[in-house]
């Protein structure tokens, strides 16, 4: 695992920027105490910058609460009004606001899809083609393990091995080395697969004894959430840092491992394997 640049000012400046439009009134944070961990690790590059304002830019667009439901009919407000593809304007429509209720994955996948709309605005040409997108976008009926979507979306490190898979980013479960942005794949228990009890999330402070995250969160929805460290058993971080990449997506067809996770635990060495974590 490769060392963090020590020089963080640029990237706490973002932080503190995102956490501005993210908690307008809220007194139940203290914005700039939450940008501490990013203090000693910042950016390398310019695309990475890039990244993060996209980012920034994509977490006010969804309302706040909404409601939970792991129902088919979240999934399908997801498919069908919040991550739709338009034909006419052969781009995706994206309305986070409208996906509600939400769950954990969806909520997580649809900030993914939101920031990669906003950072391939920011290029001067767009880096991912309309037949990737067509890709990207969730569908009906779309089981784990099937097109970007059903990876996603999958038990265990579904996310992890996407990004893996299409070069994008990388992940990791050194907690030193997170920082706010990051994704995160919270496990309560040791079970990985068909028994797991896990939560897809963005991270937004590691508080030392607490964690801070953004995600659909039980019971209310879409929201901040900040718990005791010691009841999460195993964490997988993954970054984002080749977003151009996921221009790769039409690759990402069905993948019967991830498929297999509903119906069999696994170590957490195939775990690691899989998904290319870096130790």
């Amino acid at each position: 695992m490769r060392r963090l640049p020590s020089s963080g000012t640029p990237y706490a400046a973002l932080c503190l920027a995102a956490l501005a439009i993210l908690l307008p009134g809220c007194t139940s944070y203290d914005a700039p105490r939450l940008l501490e961990p990013a203090a000693t690790a910042a950016p390398s590059n310019t695309g990475n910058t890039a990244w993060t304002l996209a980012l920034q830019q994509s977490i006010p667009t969804f309302r706040r609460g909404g409601g939970y439901a792991t129902s088919r009919t979240a999934t399908l407000n997801l498919c069908r009004s919040a991550g739709r593809w338009n034909a006419a304007q052969h781009a995706p429509d994206l309305r986070p606001h409208e996906a509600t209720p939400s769950y954990c994955s969806s909520a997580t996948y649809l900030l993914l899809l939101q920031s990669l709309k906003n950072w391939d605005r920011g290029n001067p040409s767009p880096r991912i083609s309309p037949h990737a997108w067509q890709h990207l976008v969730p569908r009906e009926n779309q089981h784990d393990g099937e097109h970007p979507w059903g990876w996603a979306n999958a038990n265990g490190p579904g996310l992890a091995v996407l990004i893996h898979e299409l070069g994008a980013g990388y992940s990791f479960e050194n907690w030193s080395h997170a920082r706010p942005g990051d994704w995160m794949k919270i496990f309560w228990t040791d079970k990985l697969g068909k028994r797991e009890h896990g939560h897809l999330t963005l991270l937004v402070k590691d508080g030392g004894d607490t964690v801070t995250f953004w995600s659909s969160n039980t019971p209310g929805g879409y929201g901040l959430k900040t718990i005791p460290k010691n009841r999460i058993r195993r964490v997988i971080f993954t970054r984002i840092t080749r977003p151009e990449n996921f221009d790769r997506a039409p690759r990402i067809g069905y993948n019967p491992w991830l498929a297999s996770l509903l119906k069999k635990d696994v170590r957490i060495e195939e775990v690691r394997k899989r998904s290319g974590i870096r130790r």
